[in-house]
This record gives structure tokens, C-alpha cells and sequence, in this order.
């Protein structure tokens, strides 16, 4: 299924996402990764098309599945919520599932989200906060005082 012609103010940016792993076999206790698992690439040569701007809204959930670590109540309903906002931003991707076969378009689509692992969705959260670097901007100025993105960092 295409994404719908829009005209979007802000062009959204492509991020590769040949970084995306999920990790088979990773041991996590009290909050710690005591075992890392064995990473699995499976988006190589994939990306994502996203608005590179965060809604208040977002950055409230990210700062509720940060607290959510220590309290799960609430936890699943925080995670859909930020499929919700991610699925506002995610415009476009050519991402296939572990079988191959291509996942629909994820715009407005916040089940297609809810439908992929914890690490897809960690990685997408990660990608989808992140600054352009100053070589990027190609004006080398310093990055910006924002701290969302070090908000979805520490989830």
C-alpha cells in the first residue's frame, strides 16, 4: 500500500535503517541487560521516512515509558500512545517482516506499529528523536539544547 500525497511543510528525512537489530536471546534484569543477546540486522538496506519534529504530546509519553520502568501500571497504555504519535511522523519505509514479505505503510497506521518487537520499536523511537549532526546541518554549528532525544535514549 503507497502512502497518500501530501504536501508536508517540513521535508521529512530518510534514515537508513541497517542499524535495526533485534537481539534473540538478551537477558534483562532489574532494568539491566546482564546478557546482550545475539543482534539480528533485519532492515538492512530499508529506511524510514520521518517528520523530524516532536509534538509535545510525545515527548510527554517518552518521559512516561522512562518512569514507566520503574512502575509498570500503565506501561501498555503508555506504548500505544506512543505508537500514536509515531505514527503521525513515520510517512514512508520499505520495511519487510521477519518473513520477507513488505509490512504496510506505517502513516496514521499506529497497529502496524504495535504489530512490530520492542526492539524495532526502540530503534524507530531512537531514530525518529534524533538531532542532525552539525556535518549534516553542513554549517557546522552546535547541535541544539533539546533533550528529547536523550529522553528516548535512556527508554
Amino acid at each position: 500500500m503507497k502512502p497518500k500525497a501530501t504536501t508536508l511543510k517540513i521535508p521529512p528525512r530518510r534514515v537508513a535503517a541497517d542499524d535495526c537489530a533485534i537481539n534473540i536471546g538478551q537477558v534483562i534484569q532489574d532494568g539491566a541487560i546482564t546478557a546482550p543477546g545475539t543482534p539480528h540486522y533485519i532492515h538492512v538496506g530499508e529506511w524510514v521516512d520521518v517528520m523530524p519534529v516532536l509534538t509535545v504530546r510525545e515527548v510527554m509519553n517518552l518521559s512516561r515509558l522512562q518512569r514507566g520502568a520503574d512502575n509498570a501500571d500503565g506501561l501498555g497504555e503508555s506504548l500505544s500512545q506512543l505508537c500514536q504519535e509515531l505514527a503521525r511522523r513515520l510517512y514512508a519505509w520499505n520495511w519487510t517482516g521477519l518473513a520477507g514479505e513488505e509490512l504496510e505503510q506505517p502513516h496514521h497506521r499506529p497497529d502496524v506499529l504495535e504489530g512490530l518487537s520492542a526492539d524495532e520499536l526502540l530503534w524507530l523511537v531512537n531514530a525518529t528523536t534524533d538531532q542532525e549532526t552539525p556535518a549534516a546541518r553542513g554549517k557546522g554549528s552546535a547541535p541544539s539544547g533539546n533533550t528529547s532525544s536523550a529522553m528516548a535514549r535512556n527508554l
